[in-house]
Parts: C-alpha cells; sequence; structure tokens
C-alpha cells in the first residue's frame, strides 16, 4: 500500500453569533484555500449560498472560490468516511485540506476524540488547528455563563475577537480589555486577533494549522504551569513542561496512558513534542482530548532549534503539578514523597497502560 500524507484538519469553533461564517467567507475568497473541503453542521445556518455555483453530489457543493462545501446532517465520523471515499474514487474534486465548522454549542474535545478514536480517520487525517471566535459584544457575558464558551477558548490554538466595530466607541477600550483579560485566564498560550480591524489573514488562519510548527510555537513560550478560574463552573487550566534530556519510548507510551487514566473527560487537550532516546533528532508528536490521542508521528526533525520535550495539558479541575508529577514518575526523576514509575506501573490496582506505543 502506497503511503499517503495526512490531511490536515482545521476545526473553527465559536459559540451562537460569534461569527463564524461571516470569517469563513471572507476566508474562502482567497486562492490558498481552493482546494479545502468546508464542511459545515446543517445548511441552514451558514450562510454560503452566494458563493454556489454547481451541486456536484448528494450534499456536496462546489463553491465559486473552488472550494467543496457539505452540508453536515449526520454523524462526523461518517460523513468525513463518505468524502474520502469520494474523493479517491474521484467522484469529487480532490481537497488538500479541511474546514471543520462547529455548530455554536459544540465542545471541541469529543470532535477531536472522535477524529483520532475512528481508525481510517485517523490514518488519514491530522488536527492542523483550532480557531475560536469570540463576540465582542456579548462575549464577556457568554464565558461567564457557558461552559462550552469557555472550553472553545481553552483549546484554540488562535482567538479571533469578532465585531469589534459594533461596540460602541465609548465603551470599546474598556470592553476589549476586560475580554482580553478573561481570554488571557482561560488561554494564556493563543494568540488573539481583531477580525474587524483586518489582523487575521489566511496566512494566520494556515499558521494556526501547520501542525508541526503550530506544536513548538504554542508550547516553546508556555509559563512553567497556570491555571486560570472560570466565573461558574470547573476551573479550567493548564499545565506544561519542559525536558532537557531524551527518555524512552515506553516512557513516553506510560505518560499517554496515565494521562488518559487519570484525567478522562476531564481532558479538553494535550499536546507537545517528545525527544526519544533512540533517534533524539526525530521528534514524537502526540495530540489527544479526552479519553484518545491520535496516532504518535515521528517528525523528521524538529521544528526548531530547541531540542527539548514541551508537553501542554489543558483540563478541568487540574490539581497543582498534577502533570509534573506524572512525568517525574515516568522518566524516574526523584521527588519526594511521590510514587515512582514502578509504583504506577506495577500497582496492580492501577490503570494498566494500553500499548498506545508499543
Amino acid at each position: 500500500m502506497i503511503a499517503r500524507e495526512p490531511i490536515p484538519v482545521h476545526l473553527v469553533a465559536g459559540f451562537l453569533g460569534a461569527g463564524k461564517t461571516t470569517l469563513l467567507n471572507r476566508l474562502l475568497r482567497d486562492p490558498a484555500l481552493s482546494d479545502a473541503l468546508v464542511v459545515v453542521n446543517e445548511w441552514g445556518e451558514i450562510g454560503l449560498d452566494h458563493l454556489l455555483i454547481e451541486r456536484i453530489e448528494g450534499d456536496v457543493l462546489l463553491l465559486a472560490s473552488g472550494c467543496l462545501c457539505c452540508s453536515l446532517r449526520d454523524d462526523l465520523v461518517e460523513a468525513l468516511e463518505r468524502l474520502l471515499a469520494r474523493r479517491d474514487a474521484g467522484r469529487i474534486k480532490p481537497f488538500s485540506r479541511i474546514v471543520i465548522e462547529t455548530t455554536g454549542l459544540a465542545d471541541p474535545a469529543p470532535i477531536l476524540d472522535a477524529l483520532a478514536a475512528d481508525p481510517v480517520l485517523a490514518e488519514r487525517l491530522v488536527l492542523a488547528g483550532i480557531v475560536t471566535l469570540v463576540d465582542a459584544i456579548n462575549g464577556e457575558a457568554t464565558l461567564a455563563a457557558r461552559a462550552e464558551a469557555r472550553r472553545q477558548v481553552a483549546v484554540a490554538d488562535r482567538l479571533v475577537i469578532s465585531k469589534t466595530d459594533l461596540v460602541a466607541p465609548g465603551e470599546r477600550a474598556a470592553r476589549d480589555a476586560r475580554l482580553r483579560e478573561n481570554l488571557r485566564r482561560l488561554n494564556p498560550r493563543a494568540a488573539v486577533f481583531d477580525a474587524a480591524a483586518g489582523e487575521f489573514s489566511v496566512e494566520d488562519f494556515l499558521a494556526a494549522g501547520e501542525a508541526d510548527p503550530d506544536v513548538s510555537e504554542a508550547l516553546s513560550e508556555a509559563p512553567s504551569r497556570f491555571r486560570a478560574e472560570a466565573a461558574h463552573g470547573p476551573a479550567i487550566g493548564a499545565q506544561s513542561l519542559r525536558w532537557p534530556t531524551p527518555i524512552e519510548w515506553r516512557a513516553a507510551a506510560q505518560l499517554v496512558d496515565l494521562l488518559k487514566a487519570q484525567f478522562g473527560a476531564r481532558l479538553l487537550r494535550a499536546k507537545g513534542l517528545i525527544a526519544l532516546a533512540d533517534d533524539p533528532e526525530k521528534p514524537l508528536l502526540i495530540q489527544g482530548a479526552q479519553h484518545v490521542f491520535s496516532p504518535p508521528r515521528r517528525l523528521p526533525a524538529w521544528p526548531d532549534a530547541d531540542r527539548a520535550t514541551r508537553l501542554v495539558v489543558i483540563g478541568e479541575g487540574l490539581a497543582p503539578g498534577e502533570v509534573d508529577r506524572f512525568w517525574a514518575a515516568v522518566v524516574g526523576a526523584p521527588t519526594i514523597d511521590q510514587p515512582d514509575r514502578a509504583a504506577l506501573v506495577e500497582n496492580p490496582l492501577a490503570p494498566r497502560p494500553g500499548g498506545l506505543l508499543a
């Protein structure tokens, strides 16, 4: 079987009325996205009618930009498998990337979970990035009231503030400052753009989605750890770590298994580059959400000059230093009054590592 390069998948998230479709309309006019497949949840919601010129097959349409667009009315996994089959059979125009516009009430974590859990999609697709839109008018109140909105912000690689031009001039500066502070508390690593000011371009969108550099960028400036308290509901926080020494393959597998077993549905997203002892010049890329991680990939090279392992875990209710303790256990780092690797692995009552990387 001939190996095929994974197709990058971009998620565009944001609460109801945040302006996802408006942003997509602008981005899709750029030739850089002319060979993209756009997947939306309900055709009546997306407002792309002025771009349509041809129905190709069933619910797949050709946009004036050259993109394909699919009206998603059934299960996401089944729809994507069907579209890949049509692409492989030559029944629709080939596409080199997929853009998924989520519904306003969608929690991105189960979507990431579904993409990674299905064996066909896990082999064919790779998560490229998550862009989340936040409404400048209602965003502050929405983040305080809706857990879905907070989770959409927490997992994003890029945050785009929409509708700043609709805020009264006298309130604009103060409202913008408060909203940005809320966004920083929930996700201090993501770059923030003002859509109305023309700050978010196709280049920014694709930069959020180039998987290898994106991991490096997201982790390079991350603080050692942070915790963001939400106005309501469970605290959403993140912890990150760096480790200068390459580790054994089995230790990386045990870390992934421990993260899945310990956090489960509380794990909104985990991503990282891990230096392995057998070939330190080819890092291992890991990405996951909830109970499911995408198949790990050995990259041909590091995306930057930094050769240290870097990992970020975003979740609800993380205890201080929790990720550090797992890491110390699997790599055998000395700590005070903490279980070592043998205690975690050999304890008959502890979750058994499932051979993800074995």
